[in-house]
């Protein structure tokens, strides 16, 4: 590798870090409101309506929680933006700058820093210190003028090496300068000012990376650090919490001296700052770019890297963090506090990769939300925090930094696993060797490394092609559905991306390629050009348009809440039609004790109302009222039921069916379907409910008849399918597995299958009745091997369910009932409860 120097002096032509006062006052407009519209949203997401199964909620849960706090303490930093103003200099400072070598390191690297070190102009003495008392390096530091100093007692590495050197060094000032990185000239001209204070004890500047374009690795690591060593820095350093970080930072000698030296640790640096902060120092954070260094290039150096920082950074926060609570200011407390769980990003994307798996495998969702009312409470808050980070891009440090980050985020995406082993590594006290990061990693094509990414991302898909093969229309014929597929493809597509981008040799050699076939083509580099300045004018155009944009999403906003209340006030709930990711539906049949499904079901989702329509085949009419003032909550179930008046049942119901196929009932059917139609909220019907049991008066059981009375569903579906009739949900109710078989009517004339599952003591082998699991087994595999691909993806309502009114038995095998539907029939959507005895069932309920 090349190494390069810096002559020019910081900052440049390159700097576009802004420093106007009046840039914060409408950042923090911004964050004002973003505060209100986030707690519009949690207001929303945690009402208990809209609370799905009960363990994916709670997963859920942890992930929006962390997911907002890292926006607070983002928007934290943003609040005060200010960089440093240097105090006049009264004097100068005798300085000492270190930097290290460890065996192994490239020698023209560390002759690089060196050379670059004796170039500052303002007068220092530089040490080199050499952990592997290296003769050539020894040689060379004699040629430079470079104090050479080593240790026989190796301890505590990176920390000890630095204090070992410190015995020998004199300055007031101490600057400790990794071997990769290279200083500006002016490096000590732009510190050493803020040094006049005496409370100051270090200051810290801007970390820059020369290698960032060498992969996608360093791109996306380089990326991951732009907003940090920006807007978020500056304001810690208006906050007394500017972070040291070991690469580059300047230290009053005296303050150093005052906690026994450099701290140790795997995250020396953040521990350093720990203790001075608690000692009462104060930090300076200058917004300059006064070094620049190497970023992690392959996937291996930048994994032991993250590894190595968040193993330390937690075991600072058990160990250290509570010893210096008391010395730290409630600021620096809150920082130290909240820092290191930025590393939890690990655990929280395992969780984001394991629910869309786990919600399409089981087909639960873990939010009950509407659509409309989700975007309304989400979307603006997701475009206000857009807003404020492209606004907070003024304060970022060069101007190639500027942008959406996207190759950082999806970095950050692959490394959750290394995020999670750093936790879990804490948790059970593995110790971690402090191994710098690779300065001269070769690359790779990976197979270790993204091994834990392949797996995700191919779970991912095989839980989508498992609920699509075993839920069919369930997986794929509702939006709730559709968008936990949409976020398991994302994922798959995300995790896809980071096993590409482990691939090096790979990505090495299309790279070469490209360059190869684009040489010397000045047309294809002059598009390049014209492109960069589109993609920079448009990232500058945002910064400075934010508020502008702001007053947009407003009255998009606007907007869709007046879309919200309307679709509310026109009183049009979920769409019945598509049940298996909806609220669990819940109704009761008239009890003459009083007693609902509600002893039994928290009533959180719509409530099913059974009406018991006779249809007067003498009259040829229907007696029929739809209350239009009814709770939107509360969902028609409508039981058409003719009532023959012949003494030949069969023949009577034979005779009716022929005549509807006539149309000899139109006139009937056409007021039944207007009614329906302005009625506008949903409403769930079955027609001659039961239609093959001989017990009620409708019943038929020749074949005939049978035939006959699905042509007549068929016949009366399309009819209100005709005329519009778009909000009746069809339930089809056989009574006997076999009519299930032979006599579906097909997709297009069903929505919902409705099953009766009454444990009735009267028909049972004994005192102890049957199980739910026996009754429901026999219907249940009736559907699961049809011949018919589209009934098995129908949603099942039972339509009678419970026990046989009067029966004194425990309400127990109601409650194990409905725990086994919730965790192993989630083909089952809804229950209408039969009549119930009232002295079993006072004071009980299920519990999600």
């Amino acid at each position: 590798m090349k190494w390069p120097t810096f002559t020019d002096p910081a900052p440049n032509e390159h700097y576009t870090f802004a420093n106007t006062p009046p840039d914060k006052w409408p950042l923090r407009v911004l964050i004002v409101i973003g505060v209100g519209l986030m707690a519009a949203f949690v207001g929303v997401y945690l009402q208990p309506a809209n609370q799905g199964y009960s363990w994916l909620f709670g997963l859920l849960t942890v992930s929006v929680v962390f997911k907002l706090a890292r926006l607070l303490h983002e928007w934290y930093h943003y609040w005060n933006v200010v960089a440093p103003s240097p105090p006049a200099v009264t004097r100068s400072w005798t300085v000492d700058v270190l930097t290290t070598y460890c065996p192994g390191e490239p020698y023209d690297m560390v002759l690089n820093t060196l050379r670059a070190i004796q170039a500052m102009p303002y007068p220092h003495t530089t040490y080199l210190c050499d952990e592997a008392n290296d003769p050539y390096l020894k040689e060379q530091c004699d040629r430079l003028g470079v104090r050479h100093v080593t240790r026989t007692v190796k301890k505590q590495a990176k920390a000890g090496n630095i204090n070992n050197a410190l015995e020998q060094a004199t300055g007031e000032i101490c600057l400790i300068i990794d071997p990769d990185h290279v200083p500006v000239p002016n490096f000590l001209d732009q510190v050493l000012p803020y040094f006049e204070d005496p409370a100051v004890g270090f200051v810290q500047c801007v970390q820059g990376y020369y290698n960032r374009k060498e992969s996608v690795v360093a791109f996306g690591a380089t990326e991951q650090t732009y907003s940090f060593y920006g807007p978020m820095m500056t304001g810690m350093g208006t906050y007394g919490t500017a972070q040291a970080i070991g690469a580059n930072c300047t230290f009053r000698r005296a303050a150093l001296d005052s906690i026994g030296g450099h701290a140790d640790g795997l995250s020396e640096d953040m521990h350093t700052a720990m203790r001075l902060h608690a000692k009462g120092w104060q930090s300076v954070y200058v917004p300059l770019p006064l070094s620049y260094g190497l970023v992690p290039a392959t996937l291996s150096a930048y994994y032991k890297q993250q590894l190595k920082w968040s193993r330390g950074t937690f075991e600072l926060l058990l160990t250290t963090f509570p010893n210096v609570f008391r010395g730290l200011s409630w600021r620096q407390r809150l920082h130290y506090g909240t820092l290191p769980f930025y590393y939890l990003l690990g655990v929280v994307q395992l969780i984001d990769l394991l629910i869309p798996i786990a919600s399409l495998v089981m087909m639960q969702l873990p939010l009950h939300l509407d659509l409309p009312l989700f975007a309304l409470v989400y979307l603006p808050l997701l475009a206000t925090g857009f807003l404020i980070r492209q606004y907070a891009q003024r304060w970022l440090i060069e101007r190639h930094e500027a942008g959406f980050h996207l190759v950082g985020g999806l970095l950050a995406s692959g490394t959750w696993w290394i995020y999670g082993l750093g936790f879990v590594y804490t948790l059970l006290r593995v110790k971690v060797p402090y191994i710098p990061t690779p300065k001269d990693d070769q690359p790779r094509n990976n197979f270790l490394l993204i091994l834990p990414n392949l797996l995700m991302g191919l779970a991912s898909v095989a839980a989508v092609g498992y609920s699509i093969y075993i839920y069919g229309r369930f997986a794929h014929s509702n939006i709730y559905s559709r968008m936990m597929i949409g976020f398991a493809l994302l994922n798959a597509v995300i995790m896809g991306l980071n096993v590409l981008i482990g691939q090096e040799k790979l990505l090495l050699g299309v790279s070469k390629l490209t360059r190869r076939l684009l040489l010397h083509r000045s047309a294809i580099w002059g598009v390049r050009i014209a492109a960069w300045k589109v993609r920079y004018g448009f990232y500058s155009w945002l910064s400075v348009s934010a508020i502008p944009l702001f007053g947009g999403v407003l009255l998009l906003t606007s907007a869709m809440t007046i879309y919200t209340y309307q679709e509310r006030a026109m009183e049009l709930p979920r769409h019945i039609r598509y049940a298996n990711t909806q609220p669990f539906y819940v109704g009761s049949e008239p009890s003459t004790q009083g007693v609902t499904a509600w002893s039994f079901l928290p009533p959180s989702g719509p409530q099913l109302v059974p009406q018991h329509i006779t249809w007067t085949l003498d009259t040829d009419s229907l007696a029929m009222r739809l209350d239009e003032q009814e709770s939107t909550r509360r969902i028609p179930l409508l039981y058409l039921e003719p009532a023959p008046i012949q003494t030949n049942q069969e023949r009577a119901m034979l005779a009716f069916f022929q005549a509807m196929l006539k149309g000899q009932h139109d006139l009937v059917l056409g007021r039944f379907a207007e009614t329906l139609k302005r009625y506008k909220r949903p409403v769930l019907v079955s027609f001659v409910p039961e239609f093959d049991q001989p017990e009620h008066p409708w019943g038929v059981q020749q074949e005939a008849s049978l035939l006959l009375y699905g042509r007549a569903w068929q016949y009366f579906v399309q009819f209100c399918q005709q005329r519009k009739v778009d909000n009746v949900a069809w339930l089809w109710q056989p009574a006997t597995p076999s009519s299930i078989t032979d006599y579906y009517p097909g997709e297009a004339y069903v929505d919902w299958l409705g099953l009766s599952i009454v444990d009735n003591l009267a028909k049972a082998p004994g005192e102890g009745g049957w199980s739910f699991a026996s009754l429901y087994q026999i219907p249940r595999n009736t559907v699961r091997v049809h011949r018919s691909y589209s009934i098995r993806q129908k949603p099942i309502l039972l339509t009678n369910f419970g026990l046989v009114a009067g029966r004194p038995q425990s309400t127990g095998w109601i409650h194990q009932a409905l725990t086994m539907i919730r965790e192993r029939y989630p083909e089952v959507r809804g229950v209408v409860m039969a009549d119930l005895p009232l002295e079993q069932t006072m004071g009980t309920s299920l519990k999600d």
